[in-house]
């Protein structure tokens, strides 16, 4: 497995995979970024571009962002599946790039996600993250069990 500068963290789990991926930031002493987040600042009001300026326009900056954010070093970056998928091949230079894994239950509960999308999405991140860890919350033991597994494998 290559290694960067960065880690990249996806879940489609937004609030797990937001909360695990700033826990893992403090505790290596490095930076954290939300994609999303990112990309709503620099755009500050996407549907007011989206109107006045059309997709095309807003897509261009949304890439833009997303090229920035994928040269930042020390950093653990959190992106959410919408993003990671449409903006692969720029984010695929992010290493190691790790899917945190809910289950398909625990997912429903707090996704709206259909058993189909979830399905495709779930081979999607399993295929192409550099690791897979299984987690259903956000909780010590969770975060303990990534520690664990990034030991382990990197």
């Amino acid at each position: 497995m290559k290694l960067g500068t960065s880690i990249l963290i996806t879940s489609l789990n937004k609030e797990i995979g937001q909360v695990l991926s700033s826990q893992l930031a403090n505790v290596l002493g490095m930076h954290y970024a939300d994609c999303k987040e990112l990309i709503e600042y620099d755009l500050f009001d996407s549907g007011a571009i989206l109107q006045k300026c059309g997709i095309e326009y807003l897509t261009k900056r949304e890439r833009s962002v997303i090229r920035d954010i994928a040269t930042y070093e020390n950093s653990v970056i959190f992106v959410e599946y919408d993003i990671y998928k449409n903006n692969y091949e720029l984010l695929k230079k992010i290493h190691p790039s790790i899917y945190l894994k809910c289950a398909k239950r625990k997912l429903a509960k707090t996704e709206p996600i259909n058993e189909i999308a979830f399905e495709d999405r779930d081979k999607f991140l399993s295929d192409n993250c550099d690791l897979v860890i299984e987690v259903n919350s956000a909780s010590k033991s969770a975060f303990a069990k990534i520690i664990k597994e990034i030991n382990q494998k990197l």
